[in-house]
């Protein structure tokens, strides 16, 4: 038997506006917050509302053959409470059916797991986890990292915050000559089970939505299940992990009529059934422990082995995460807010030299021309922030030393009452 995970991705950052060295200290904005606005609004009205209608009635009318999982990142569903709260209300009536799985992941799709910092990693998880269980009504137990960032360390430090499974590519630097059709173990915790997203599979299922050719439409759900049928009958897993917007957008009738045909054969095939990766986890065991010594990582628009990065990503790094003590010491929400914000991977991707922003003509909000200048804006914005917190905790400081020469300059006073009633005892 081979069970189908049907996983898909849902991200969106808080993207930069440019921010220059004399903006430093001027109390600028970091984020392009119409940009993001109109993305977001964009995304709902062709994407994320119309899919969500399609797949809850493909789900009721197939009884609950059907079933999907869902990682939504914290920013996006952050966005989402913010300009459209009612995406998230499309989500929950998915989740209400019963077949719908919402994935944990860290608090806004950071690069905490890439530090030695497990303390913050652990809070992370948990309120992720406290965020999708307020939402969907259900606490998640399987994890997807931050582009399926996945490490023998992350794997146990992951296991060790209670999850039972995570989701990783299926790289071949890590898997070699293993298939990524089984279920394995990390190698430090053996409790914690390791899915590996089918990179051929996953791909062309992603090409096949995203080719508009109709000629090609009318084949290509039997082609794609002539793909899954030489597919090793014996090897029980088939995790197809993609972005969700893959299913929207233009020529969305032709993406629906795909997916209808798509699931219609799954249904008919005896020997193919679709599992939430939590079912996964309780039916199957690992057949072997996997290595994987270094980060390995999934790019939805470019594969990458980046991690830990080349020099500038390295050096954004650390830079980062050095504020972090600082950061503990300030009780202010909106510096709270940006701290998280701040830590979003899409960030550190920029500053990669083969990021499709510098190569492809349709991705006009780019505010950058090179690494160089991806870098540089990081650098200028971490540079003010870091200026903020240092004025928050000496602003901090100073009501802590006001309110000490406030309680040490009251007098020990008798009531009124209690002094004339002295006086007059005496």
């Amino acid at each position: 038997m081979k069970n189908i995970l049907l996983c898909f991705q849902v991200h969106h950052p808080f993207h930069f506006q440019t921010f220059r060295f004399l903006d430093i200290g001027t109390n600028k904005s970091y984020f392009d917050d119409l940009r993001i606005e109109r993305e977001i609004n964009e995304a709902a009205t062709n994407y994320y509302l119309p899919v969500n209608d399609f797949l809850l009635k493909l789900i009721k009318k197939n009884k609950g053959k059907l079933k999907l999982a869902f990682y939504i990142s914290g920013t996006a569903i952050d966005q989402f409470l913010m300009y459209e709260p009612e995406v998230l209300a499309s989500f929950r009536q998915l989740a209400d059916t019963g077949h719908v799985e919402f994935l944990g992941g860290t608090s806004s799709h950071s690069l905490i797991s890439l530090t030695n910092r497990k303390d913050e990693l652990v809070n992370q998880l948990a309120d992720f986890q406290a965020k999708i269980n307020y939402l969907f009504g259900k606490k998640p137990t399987v994890f997807v990292n931050s582009d399926l960032i996945y490490s023998d360390l992350i794997g146990k430090d992951v296991a060790d915050s209670g999850y039972k499974a995570m989701i990783t590519n299926g790289s071949r630097k890590t898997l070699i000559w293993r298939s990524s059709n089984y279920v394995y173990s990390n190698c430090i915790q053996p409790k914690m089970h390791v899915y590996f997203r089918n990179e051929m599979i996953s791909d062309e299922f992603t090409n096949i939505l995203n080719c508009q050719n109709s000629d090609v439409k009318d084949t290509s759900a039997n082609n794609f299940i002539s793909i899954l049928r030489n597919l090793n009958q014996d090897e029980p897993l088939l995790n197809i992990y993609l972005d969700y917007k893959a299913l929207g957008g233009f020529g969305i009738e032709k993406k629906e009529k795909f997916i209808q045909s798509f699931i219609s054969h799954i249904n008919r095939m005896a020997n193919i059934d679709f599992k939430l990766p939590s079912e996964i986890a309780e039916i199957f065991g690992p057949v072997a422990e996997i290595n994987a010594n270094e980060p390995i990582c999934w790019l939805n628009n470019f594969h990458s082995y980046y991690y830990p990065g080349n020099e500038l990503q390295m050096e954004a790094i650390h830079q980062l995460y050095m504020i972090k003590e600082m950061i503990d010491s300030v009780d202010d929400i909106n510096l709270q807010k940006d701290w998280q914000y701040l830590q979003t991977s899409d960030h550190v991707h920029l500053m990669d030299d083969q990021h499709p922003a510098y190569f492809s003509s349709n991705i006009s909000n780019c505010i950058y021309k090179s690494k160089y200048d991806a870098f540089i804006n990081f650098m200028n914005i971490l540079d003010d922030f870091r200026m903020k917190i240092l004025e928050e905790i000496e602003a901090k400081e100073k009501r802590k030393v006001g309110s000490q020469r406030i309680g040490k300059g009251k007098k020990e006073t008798t009531p009124h009452h209690l002094s004339n009633k002295l006086h007059t005892d005496e």
